[in-house]
């Protein structure tokens, strides 16, 4: 514990850190583990002695911006061989565009060429990891986005040079919104319809293509790149869109780990189905989302710990006219937030749980791990609308509980909101990506109808194979505390899905007797169904994620009581959203009171954690220099950070340039 720097004493939020039941720096250790805390402390401890991280006093162009955030990167590369995974989202706490610029200029690239590339290609992965090369990731066009099998760049081969030609039919093909493309990338990740020779397309295909002179950083011959230009946040990274006329690349620039083509233009390949070939060939985007989820926690702890820790400072009203409450002892203002720190709590706890998903997938028999990579697809396909939905509620509120004081661009909510606005789109729009979490539900229940069985080894849907058991279960629980244990809120969410599932099932069926085609069943079944089947789905791994974690035995009795109310408010709050399907689903009567005991039980929790929500905000939350908001600052004083805040810059305090306009009006 002695790695992990002391908070402000005396302020105004010591009263409610003397409150909480638990040691917070223990709980740290023991919820993020020791060797990560220690890794953190050294990750704060580096941006605060680099001058290059000192915050700017004043506002910066976006050409400055940029070439900010590419230095920093720069900096951060030095020191951040051999650190966890998780190490590297902790940049979003400082800048919402640091750990993405990072991670596509460096990353992206040098991961696709050791999931999809061959020998061949190995020696270029420590170009990009050290930055001599910069990569970007070029799915999107202008007219297609999440309908990838839609895209138009093409790649066509040609036996007599042995090149790929790569060509744009038109600007609705451009490659577009790829990050690192607009002004610094050399390379692009490219992905286009690859044509042999006799003319058959065979679908999208990976090619490592270099689009820059690496010397004067000028476009190479046959290609167009250009900026995309300012953006409503993640400024400091430069989105651009690509266009080719005919140019050549190299046969060996196709990543040929499951498909190539041979000199005299034969399509060869170890996966003969082209759903399996075309969804190996598009891993990087699986584990881009799960890192969107991680991400999306960032941004969540920086807003909550603004928020929560002005709210514990700011008094307004109260039992008299000359005392005044803190806004946070208010039940509304409690109803607006701790739910969405218990979201947070679990979130943080899925995140870590997908990444070690990851990392053993990699060390499995192939068989296995094609059926953990499909299950893993369609969780991240609904766990990253499932967050980023959240996150982005979470993320409003915290500006409106902060008042007209969360409005200053000071306060850092709008760059929050700016950044989770993203995270709603990128990697797959919402929208469409939870429809392929529900076609792999309603293909494994599918499946377990005609004999197959559930093919879930990451277990997130193993349940569902007793599924007309789960269905005919009721709500039975006559007081709050036990409508609140965990284990029944768990069965609550098993027969929501179960509920959903085969609400969505039979529709699609009679949808079938209808005569529709496939896509017509799908369009058609989305809203009211197929959606919520998605979203629900995430909401119960999720929870099971987060009720596993409560029983890890290193947490000692005071940190698993408040684990498990953070668990049961995330869980309710959820579940209490659906009230009107557990009593038109048959599994609540009108006389059972689900909807007051549930209802009351949030009230109920919200005011347990009151005392403690400080001090969970501490446990997460990052030093101030990385905070660096005058409402979220360790120490409550919010009034005199504002002041410094105003007072700091001295063009606060000048008249306008155009003054003189004014004074010719009167």
């Amino acid at each position: 514990m002695d790695t992990i720097r002391d908070l402000p004493k005396n302020g105004p939020l010591e009263e409610y850190r003397k409150r909480s039941s638990f040691n917070w720096k223990l709980f740290k250790i023991h919820f993020e583990g020791e060797k990560f805390v220690r890794s953190q402390e050294e990750l704060w401890k580096f941006l605060e002695k680099n001058p290059e991280f000192h915050h700017p006093t004043r506002s910066l162009t976006l050409d400055e911006t940029r070439r900010r955030c590419y230095r920093q990167v720069n900096e951060i590369s030095k020191i951040a061989e051999d650190k966890p995974i998780e190490w590297h989202f902790l940049l979003s706490l400082y800048d919402t565009s640091l750990p993405l610029l990072k991670g596509l200029s460096r990353g992206t690239i040098s991961n696709a060429i050791i999931d999809l590339g061959t020998e061949n290609h190995r020696k270029l992965v420590e170009k990009f990891t050290t930055g001599t090369f910069r990569g970007c990731l070029s799915f999107t066009e202008i007219s297609h986005g999440t309908n990838l099998k839609g895209l138009q760049t093409t790649a066509t081969y040609d036996v007599e040079t042995e090149n790929f030609i790569l060509h744009t039919p038109n600007f609705q093909a451009a490659k577009c919104w790829s990050g690192v493309l607009g002004k610094t990338a050399t390379h692009a990740l490219l992905y286009a319809q690859l044509i042999t020779p006799d003319g058959v397309n065979h679908g999208l295909h990976p090619f490592i293509v270099p689009i820059r002179d690496t010397e004067t950083l000028l476009p190479l011959s046959g290609i167009t790149v250009g900026d995309m230009g300012e953006k409503i946040g993640l400024n400091g990274l430069d989105n651009g869109f690509l266009l080719f006329k005919n140019y050549s690349l190299p046969r060996n620039y196709l990543l040929n780990k499951i498909t190539d083509v041979t000199k005299d233009g034969k399509y060869v390949t170890v996966l003969k189905d082209p759903s399996q070939r075309f969804g190996a060939s598009i891993s990087p985007l699986s584990n881009g989302r799960i890192r969107i989820i991680y991400n999306n926690t960032m941004y969540m702890r920086i807003a909550l710990t603004i928020a929560i820790r002005y709210c514990a400072s700011r008094r307004q009203f109260g039992p008299t006219e000359k005392v005044e409450l803190p806004v946070i002892e208010y039940q509304v203002q409690q109803g607006r937030l701790f739910p969405h720190l218990a979201s947070l709590y679990a979130l943080t706890v899925f995140s870590y749980d997908l990444f070690k998903k990851v990392e053993e997938k990699k060390s499995k028999d192939p068989k296995t791990v094609v059926a953990e990579g499909m299950e893993l697809h369609a969780l991240s396909s609904a766990g990253k609308p499932f967050s980023s939905w959240l996150v982005r509620d979470a993320i409003q509120d915290c500006r409106e509980a902060c008042g007209g004081h969360g409005y200053l661009k000071a306060s850092r909510l709008g760059e929050m909101r700016g950044a989770i606005d993203a995270s709603c789109t990128y990697e797959g729009e919402n929208t469409v990506l939870i429809q392929q979490a529900s076609n792999w539900i309603l293909n494994q229940w599918d499946n377990f109808k005609k004999g197959k069985g559930i093919s879930s080894p990451l277990g997130t849907a193993g349940f569902l194979k007793t599924a007309v058991y789960i269905l005919s279960q009721k709500f039975h629980a006559t007081t709050v505390e036990e409508t609140l244990k965990l284990d029944n809120l768990l069965i609550m969410h098993k027969w929501l899905t179960c509920y959903y599932l085969m609400k969505t099932y039979e529709h699609t069926q009679n949808l079938r007797k209808q005569g529709m085609n496939s896509f017509e069943i799908r369009n058609n079944s989305q809203m009211f169904f197929a959606r919520s089947l998605s979203l629900i789905y995430a909401e119960h791994a999720v929870v099971k994620s987060f009720m596993n974690r409560i029983e890890d035995p290193i947490f000692v009795k005071s940190e698993r009581c408040v684990l498990k109310k953070l668990c049961a408010l995330f869980s309710a709050s959820c579940l209490e959203k659906r009230m009107a399907d557990f009593y038109a689903g048959g599994f609540a009567t009108i006389h059972s009171k689900l909807d007051v005991l549930l209802r009351t039980g949030i009230v109920s929790l919200n005011n347990d954690l009151l005392n403690e929500a400080v001090a969970l905000i501490d446990v997460l939350a990052p030093p101030d220099f990385v905070v660096n908001s005058p409402l979220g600052m360790s120490d409550g004083e919010i009034y005199k950070h504002l002041e410094e805040n105003f007072f700091g810059d001295a063009k606060n305090f000048e008249r306008p340039s155009w003054w003189m306009e004014l004074k010719s009006n009167l």
